[in-house]
């Protein structure tokens, strides 16, 4: 008799679902839903903040821990936990699939299209005296709201569909803090909610937060929100300023290679959270990117908020300065600086 063995030389070979069902335990299949978990690298973490999620575009399910910023396939989650090197952890999850497949059980996973909710319409309104008081807290004037296309938002409406396009629910979201992140083209890319603590932001489609808005300045600060790249805006240095959805998306090694063409260093300044150290080191690892945070606040915005803006260009310009310093050490013949 033939072992199965021979047949699995590869761990591609070994089905992705399995990886996670298997060594997580999970209590059901995964059939494209999108799995919410506790962190597996983070013992305080008391609000799930792990998720598993079929990714379409690699036609794969992929996990994130927004807890830590640690996220990938399968056997980049394996050599997470079993702290190991890519050849180990994949000889022992084919060793074990092996075992799997000899005890008569089959691995079969379909993967369908779930429903989920989706924006379905919104409704713009005028800003307000609240929307100035709050986006001043910040430095954030109206004229730089209005240059990164934001714009305050009365109501939206949220639906869910099945894969026959029939609505199954939908409610309608009303508050006076609610606002739109539009990109040059007018379209919707995310909605932000700083009132509301279970979901801030809302995410419609990829967009680089201040791409459009860059001017040619001879440095880059990428940061971790939009708010955080206004913010820095407001402080009128000699920077542009961009952001990716989320500090946990990397932009990707051709945007990169792009940035690092143009401008004369390239600086990351995340959140002073682990996630956001974490998110920075990985951008130093992979592109060689100094960072900066300032420990006063979890972010730059909130150091602008309670400590003014003054006293946040103090903290932060200084280190920008060591940053930039450092760029130019590391890479001194980049397009024949200085």
């Amino acid at each position: 008799m033939f072992s199965s063995k021979h047949f699995i030389e590869d761990v591609n070979h070994v089905p992705v679902t399995w990886i996670f069902e298997n060594y997580l335990g999970l209590p059901e299949p995964l059939t494209g839903q999108r799995v919410r978990i506790n962190s597996l690298f983070n013992p305080n973490d008391k609000t799930p903040s792990m998720y598993l999620y079929y990714n379409k575009e690699a036609e794969s399910y992929r996990y994130k821990c927004f807890s830590t910023g640690k996220g990938g396939n399968a056997v980049d989650l394996m050599m997470h936990l079993w702290n190991t090197g890519f050849a180990e952890a994949s000889k022992k999850i084919i060793t074990d699939y092996v075992a799997y497949q000899r005890s008569g059980k089959i691995c079969e996973t379909k993967i369908i299209e779930h429903a989920r909710w989706q924006v379905a319409d919104y409704k713009v309104r005028q800003w307000t005296k609240d929307d100035a008081a709050f986006w001043g807290s910040y430095n954030i004037s109206s004229k730089l709201l209005e240059k990164y296309n934001v714009v305050p938002i009365a109501r939206y409406i949220m639906q869910k569909k099945s894969g026959d396009n029939n609505v199954e629910q939908e409610f309608e979201v009303v508050s006076k803090f609610i606002y739109g992140y539009f990109n040059q083209e007018g379209q919707l890319y995310k909605i932000y909610q700083p009132k509301n603590r279970e979901r801030k932001f809302i995410k419609l489609c990829n967009h680089t937060q201040g791409y459009d808005q860059l001017e040619d300045k001879p440095y880059l600060v990428i940061a971790s929100s939009l708010k955080d790249c206004l913010a820095i805006k407001s402080m009128n240095l000699n920077c542009d300023v961009i952001a990716p959805d989320s500090e946990n998306t990397m932009f990707s090694d051709d945007l990169m290679t792009e940035f690092k063409q143009v401008y004369l260093a390239i600086v990351t300044v995340f959140d002073s959270d682990q996630a956001g150290i974490q998110a920075m080191k990985n951008y130093k690892e992979r592109h060689g990117l100094p960072f900066i945070y300032i420990p006063l606040e979890k972010d730059i915005a909130e150091v602008v908020r309670i400590h003014g803006v003054q006293k946040a260009m103090a903290e932060f310009v200084p280190r920008l300065d060591i940053a930039v310093s450092k760029y130019l050490e590391e890479d001194p013949d980049h397009f024949g600086l200085l």
